[in-house]
């Protein structure tokens, strides 16, 4: 008889607390998508794909051939499935299939996390980090690109059924009829992707949306005329054939096609919440983030509850600093520069001080600020509405304080690590899976992996 698989590891191993970890899911969403009736082929248990799937992204391991594979040579996963050796398409298969279910795991790890006393909620951190997408640069066109591809595409399509047609091969020209079409659809479709966002965008509709505003409130939109060549009329020049719902987002030294994806965590490292989004501005996220940490603690069974949020300067604006039921400390610039930021707008209110006094004009104010003439007109009627204090100068005297230079010391050593131990360590820099929805399912499934290793390590001293 061969020996036990329960003797190819010691007990402490990662493969046991995955196991163990899997028996306290519930799996009901993934029990719920297979058939009952006893039609088909017999199935690999959920739970073992479950606990295969996640222990492989523990290890930064994602490819489903060099998991089918490792089923067979790797001892850890050979305890995992049982000694089984599911195929790397049912691998990939039931990823897909599953990606909501994936997703709830989040939450459920969360759940074991907060039964193990091991939250800390009361302060959070906030950040982005990009991820490459699983599609090329080179395969982003222009709409001008996407309509000459079009048209080649039909013309070849064209060729080729004319070519079967003359040779009488029937195989060859179904074949043909069905992929020419399928491509220009999905060419078609980006092309009207592009052009309903760049109508959406244009100077065009944004005066009409400021008439309709008009006409329902009556009165003139304050503030100066907008202009027909300013950025927030440009809408984004490409798509990508590859992968269509994936951008190309700055980064450092040019631009990477990927995704932004959001993170949220206590100060003890575990993630409290996740979104992928394709959008570089993190601006935008801060409050949605907020919400889902909410309430997936709460869901979770987490003692205690939000009271500070930390960010960076992408997220600083002035509704994320007014956020209701938290305080938020997000720095409007470096962190490091804030002194300096400080003496800027202290400078800025001595020169506002001599326009409201008539001792310069406006537009030698804007002049000697390096602002617009508009910009120190708004400014002046923010000072005469009681509202002197910038957002600006108000967060950078909270962070300068002795409790904000403690508290947002924490914001980078809280955040900054779990993206280190994710993209060094485990070596996951990119996305897999393509499109949104799968790439935030993926997201979660790493981010819920990183968790598990915490809980691991935090129960199993010899493993740190």
């Amino acid at each position: 008889m061969p020996p036990s698989v329960a003797e190819w590891l010691p007990e402490d191993h990662l493969a046991w607390f995955v196991l163990d970890a899997v028996d306290e899911l519930d799996l009901s969403a993934f029990v719920a998508a297979y058939r009952d009736d006893g039609r088909g082929g017999a199935a690999y248990h959920p739970a073992m794909m479950v606990g295969l799937l996640v222990y492989a992204y523990a290890i930064g391991e994602r490819s489903s051939r060099r998991i089918q594979r490792r089923c067979v040579e790797d001892v850890p996963f050979r305890v995992i499935a049982a000694n089984q050796a599911p195929d790397h398409a049912t691998i990939a298969r039931f990823r897909a299939t599953h990606a909501d279910a994936i997703v709830g795991l989040f939450a459920q790890v969360l759940g074991l996390c907060a039964r193990a006393g091991v939250l800390r909620v009361g302060l959070l951190a906030v950040d982005g980090t990009k991820l490459a997408a699983n599609a090329s640069q080179d395969a982003n066109r222009t709409a001008e690109q996407l309509a000459a591809e079009i048209l080649a595409e039909a013309e070849v399509t064209d060729a080729a059924e004319d070519a079967a047609e003359a040779a009488d091969d029937s195989v060859v020209a179904d074949d043909v009829k069905s992929r020419g079409p399928r491509r220009r659809a999905r060419l078609r479709e980006l092309l009207d992707e592009l052009e309903t966002e760049a109508k959406a965008k244009s100077f065009e509709a944004h005066m009409e949306r400021r008439a309709a505003q008009e006409a329902e409130t009556g009165r003139p939109v304050r503030g100066r005329p907008p202009k027909p060549d300013t950025a927030r009329h440009r809408s984004r020049k490409h798509a990508n054939t590859t992968d269509p719902q994936s951008r190309l987002l700055p980064v450092k030294g040019g631009f990477m096609q990927g995704y932004n994806a959001q993170t949220m965590v206590t100060e003890d490292q575990y993630v409290v919440a996740v979104e992928v989004i394709n959008q570089s501005n993190d601006a935008g996220s801060f409050a949605p983030m907020v919400r889902a940490a909410k309430t997936n603690l709460r869901r979770a069974g987490a003692k205690g509850r939000v009271r500070t949020v930390l960010a960076d300067a992408g997220y600083f604006s002035e509704p994320n600093m007014n956020l209701a039921g938290v305080e938020s400390l997000i720095a409007p610039g470096n962190v490091h520069k804030l002194r300096g930021i400080n003496e800027e707008g202290k400078a800025r209110s001595v020169v506002l001080a001599r326009v409201e006094a008539g001792e310069i004009t406006n537009d030698a104010a804007a002049q000697e600020l390096g602002l617009t003439r508009g910009r120190v007109n708004h400014m002046l009627r923010e000072r005469r509405a009681g509202r002197a204090e910038s957002a600006t100068t108000t967060m950078i005297a909270k962070l300068q304080s002795p409790r904000g230079k403690r508290l947002y010391k924490k914001r980078s050593a809280s955040v900054e690590p779990v993206f280190a131990q994710i993209k060094h360590n485990r070596k996951i820099r990119t996305l897999s899976r393509r499109g949104l929805a799968a790439a935030n399912s993926e997201w979660n499934l790493i981010t819920a992996t990183h968790n598990l290793l915490k809980l691991w390590r935090h129960t199993n001293p010899a493993a740190l």
